[in-house]
């Protein structure tokens, strides 16, 4: 036997042993630590379920009015289709029970908050806030992020321009915390206007003053110990931003959300994701889309709205829009910018539920698959007749939108090149893989330009059916959905080839050990060629089967050396 590699291999086994010494005292002086980063994301779930680690590259799934309960009964089948993040309903108190209503009649209630805590009443859908906390300890399970809906502009009323009786009564009674009551913007050109007059009746929270915002922290706060990941901003365009058009500036933005930053990473070790809704525009004399995107990421909706609108009217060409831009002609950088196929208001006030889920799905499959975009898929109810907290297995859990999502997800980092032939309309990414639309239909037979990817053969995701690169072509056959996933998701994987190298080494069982013992993750294609003995796990006998296989005891090596 190699007397180098003996050495090698006792110098692992010692290695084991050291770390495994060393991990214990250090979980001993840190019990604390440990404690706190029980609450945190999986990374193991998120790895099993192949979910981008950042929300920002990921896609969330919008739960449109569905209770805690029925979010965590569908975890599962919410990391199986591939979305890092769940986005809930407004969790704040609301000013009128909705028990037993129906999406139509009373969906809008959830926007009309009383107060800024987490909402304990029994005519509320949602459910409790121990039902809250539950559910994220699941998502969390599964490696998924929970993001909140916040609203935090405005207030309840009773009617329009007047203060609900059930605010609580130290906002309500306090004139110091309201900007206006009675006045509704009007002027959309105007910044103050926009940040300093009323939503259509809705009594406009003073966000400049101190009490307003300390109220704000503090829910941000409860909801971060309850588990939620991030927040989505009800109406962020109607908050002034710190350097402001018009003197509408104020500190609101940087301290909310600086407060709630340092307090999720002291707590939990987690950076909140933030993003805001932000409609056709900012408004005011200029663009200030910067001030908002060095604070949150935020909507692109007129995008999202005119590609579903191009896809409907089979125009491939102008479905393939690669800017982000609104009405006035700035624009978010991708990295900072949340793309939709739908929304709530798009589905409940524009009617758009009167187009079928396949346009939803096609145009899912050009938005929610851009490079550094964060895509967003609303969960279309069974019906706006259906009851508040009721969830419903409708187009999000179809197979088209896993592999559109497991696609994005294994892009992640690729660029894209964004093009459109006849009816078709595609994205490549990278040199590795292309989702092609057939804007004008289903079943078709396509032979496009290929501008990035790589000559070979490739299999559709979604058909099963195989597609071909080469002199420049990208050829193949759409399947009746109208939709192909076209990549090689899995390439072969040398089993003990931890480190992904194309070879087997003392590094790779060294790998192993550092990763039983925490000093670093494995994931992907690593971890699962860390399986050695193909028992479903990673332990110390993958190392030694490694070991083995270096020393040539084959028959002691378990899968080592294999292509799997």
């Amino acid at each position: 036997m190699n007397k180098k590699i003996i050495s090698a291999v006792l110098s692992a086994s010692m290695l084991v042993s050291a770390l495994t010494s060393g991990c214990i005292a250090v979980n001993a002086a840190t019990e604390d630590k440990w404690t706190v980063a029980a609450q945190e994301v999986s990374s193991a779930g998120a790895n099993d379920y192949r979910l981008a680690e950042d929300i920002q590259q990921g896609q969330i799934l919008q739960c449109w009015n569905w209770s805690f309960n029925n979010i965590k009964a569908n975890m599962k089948k919410i990391a199986e289709q591939g979305f890092t993040a769940i986005q809930t309903s407004p969790v704040q108190g609301i000013k009128e029970n909705v028990s037993g209503s129906s999406i139509q009649a009373k969906w809008w209630v959830y926007y009309q908050p009383i107060n800024f805590s987490m909402d304990t009443s029994s005519g509320n859908p949602l459910g409790t806030k121990s039902q809250f906390k539950a559910m994220c300890d699941e998502a969390h399970k599964y490696g998924i992020r929970v993001i909140v809906d916040a609203v935090m502009n405005h207030m309840a009323n009773k009617t329009k321009n007047d203060l609900s009786d059930r605010i609580i009564s130290d906002l309500r009674n306090d004139p110091n915390c309201w900007y206006s009551i009675k006045v509704n913007s009007s002027n959309w050109s105007s910044r103050w206007d926009i940040t300093h007059n009323c939503m259509d009746g809705l009594p406009d929270l003073n966000t400049s003053n101190v009490k307003v915002q300390n109220y704000a922290i503090n829910f941000l706060k409860e909801c971060i110990d309850a588990g939620a990941d991030g927040f989505r901003f009800d109406g962020a365009k109607h908050i002034e931003v710190p350097n402001d058009l018009e003197n509408a500036s104020s500190n609101y933005w940087s301290n909310v959300l600086g407060q709630a930053t340092s307090y999720a990473k002291s707590k939990r070790g987690i950076t909140p994701y933030y993003y805001g809704e932000v409609l056709h525009e900012t408004g005011g004399k200029q663009p200030i889309v910067n001030q908002y995107t060095s604070l949150m990421s935020i909507t692109a909706n007129g995008v999202g709205n005119d590609i579903r609108t191009k896809v409907s009217q089979g125009n491939a060409a102008a479905a393939v829009r690669t800017d982000l831009k609104y009405s006035e002609g700035s624009q978010p950088v991708p990295n900072k910018a949340v793309l939709w196929n739908e929304s709530h208001d798009n589905y409940a006030n524009e009617k758009t539920y009167q187009l079928s889920e396949t346009v939803l799905k096609k145009t899912w499959a050009i938005v929610g698959t851009r490079a550094d975009i964060c895509g967003l898929y609303f969960a279309r109810p069974s019906s706006m007749n259906a009851s508040l907290g009721s969830a419903a297995i409708t187009g999000w859990a179809d197979k088209e939108v896993r592999e559109i999502n497991r696609f994005k997800n294994y892009m992640v980092g690729k660029s894209e090149s964004l093009s459109s032939s006849g009816l078709i309309a595609y994205n490549e990414r990278g040199t590795e893989g292309v989702v092609l639309v057939n804007c004008g239909g289903t079943t078709a037979n396509v032979d496009v330009p290929a501008k990035k990817m790589a000559a070979g053969t490739y299999t559709d995701a979604v058909t099963g059916s195989t597609f071909t690169v080469s002199g420049g072509r990208i050829k193949g056959k759409i399947g009746s959905t109208g939709i192909a996933v076209v990549y090689n998701e899995n390439p072969p994987v040398l089993v003990g080839d931890t480190d992904g190298d194309k070879s087997i080494s003392i590094i790779d069982a060294t790998s192993i050990q550092s990763h039983l013992v925490k000093l670093k993750t494995l994931s992907g294609s690593n971890l699962e060629a860390a399986d050695v003995n193909k028992d479903n796990s990673v332990s110390v006998l993958d190392v030694t089967c490694i070991q083995c296989y270096l020393v040539g005891l084959t028959s002691k090596s378990g899968s080592c050396g294999k292509t799997a």
